[in-house]
């Protein structure tokens, strides 16, 4: 991945040293001025920065000269200041900097970093903002977009269900009350309808001064709400714990569903999301197809090369996996060096086809592990039957696995 350069401008040698560190563990290139007439010399790079760290006082600009500057020739600019008094707060904040932190404890530094990291991925986050007044709208999307969010707009709660339904991976929705036809309100209880608290954020917001709001708000489906006009710092830091709250979730959710090893699905949810689908096609007399392969010889490689080159097989083996089928079904790794893929309503001859297919490219690969060149080849059994329960489909495909295992391995058996 292309590293981004970020500007650090700080006349203080042991801060620029920790911001240096900062910057380049959040995976960027920094680039160092100490001056403000240095940050002038610079002028040439402003097109390649992705920011700036601006120290708000420098010895030839002490009053914050250098902020709208750089502001001005469109690099975004986080401030660092070690007054703290509200004058300089408010004069900070009269800039449409990223954010301003204050040089006051180690935790500063810690929430730069995790600024800074956000800031590179943010892109990645979609968020909708809902408000029937232009003006409004268009404040909370500029906030947003200095954050990098990628941000859709809705005029009312009819047209944000049409958004929801055009983008349902958004992670926040930030609505205000007051709309006609369907107010915030009403939004929040049509978005639960089909979204829970744990899948997407809602914040809620209102110029009314009705204490009652927020609880209103919560108790319709919302996670967080804010009064107009709100503080700048207190809007980030709830879009932020907003998001991140969903986000984790997700992580959550990946790690009980996910193989730590091959970041294939594990056998657990492989499980529960056939299992249903075995039944309900049972009832209907409709075939699946379910294929499952195992690593010839995997124990001789463990033996021969150590656990670890087994694991970079395992590895490639669930990479090549994901390249063929991720798209289109669903593929696990349901235990040591044995995959599960299940194919669905596909035909017994298209199935044989693509397996084959598979097989090939995995007689094919090789992996260099610790100086030594391994190739591996597959074994898959395959079935296309109708039965009551998953155990039962799985039974099959597994005696196909064996009988292709006993029939010399490398090789794909059909019933």
């Amino acid at each position: 991945m292309k590293k981004l350069n970020v500007l650090i401008v700080e006349d203080s040698k042991p801060i620029l040293q920790i911001h240096k560190h900062l910057v380049t563990k959040a995976g960027f290139n920094p680039v160092t001025a100490e001056t403000f007439a240095e940050v002038k010399a610079l002028e040439h790079m402003f097109p390649d920065l992705f920011c700036a760290i601006i120290d708000y006082s420098l010895p030839d600009a002490p009053n914050g000269e250098a902020i709208p500057y750089l502001l001005d020739h469109n690099v975004p600019g986080v401030v660092m200041t070690g007054m703290i008094d509200d004058k300089t707060r408010d004069t900070i904040l009269n800039f449409p900097v990223i954010d301003y932190i204050t040089k006051e404890s180690k935790q500063a530094y810690t929430y730069l970093q995790h600024l800074l990291v956000k800031l590179r991925v943010n892109h990645l986050i979609k968020v909708l903002v809902v408000d029937d007044s232009v003006s409004a709208r268009e404040y909370i999307k500029h906030l947003l977009k200095r954050h990098n969010y990628d941000v859709y707009v809705a005029s009312s709660g009819e047209e944000a269900m049409k958004q929801l339904e055009l983008h349902p991976d958004l992670k926040l929705i930030i609505t205000d009350k007051e709309m006609p036809n369907m107010d915030g309100i009403e939004l929040c209880n049509k978005i639960r309808s089909k979204y829970s608290k744990d899948e997407m954020s809602i914040i809620g917001i209102s110029g009314q001064g009705n204490q009652s709001l927020t609880a209103k708000f919560i108790k319709n489906g919302a996670n967080d709400f804010l009064t107009k006009p709100f503080c700048l710092e207190e809007f980030y830091c709830k879009v932020l714990q907003n998001i991140e709250f969903i986000e984790s979730l997700d992580t959550i959710r990946k790690q009980a569903n996910t193989d730590y090893l091959t970041g294939l699905y594990n056998r657990r949810y492989f499980f529960e999301q056939v299992s249903p689908e075995i039944v309900k096609r049972f009832d209907g007399s409709t075939n699946s197809t379910l294929a499952m392969m195992d690593i010839d010889h995997f124990k001789s490689v463990n033996d021969t090369y150590g656990h670890d080159a087994g694991d970079e097989i395992l590895k490639a083996t669930a990479l090549l996996i994901q390249q063929h089928f991720s798209a289109d079904y669903l593929a696990a790794r349901i235990g040591g060096e044995e995959f599960c893929i299940f194919l669905d309503t596909l035909g017994r001859d298209e199935a044989t086809l693509l397996m084959d297919n598979f097989r090939q490219e995995m007689e094919n690969m090789s992996v260099e592990v610790g100086g030594n060149t391994i190739k591996c080849t597959i074994s898959i059994g395959i079935t296309h039957c109708c039965e009551k329960s998953f155990d039962g489909i799985m039974i099959k495909a597994d005696e196909l696995l064996y009988e292709a295992k006993e029939s010399g391995r490398n090789i794909v058996i059909t019933d």
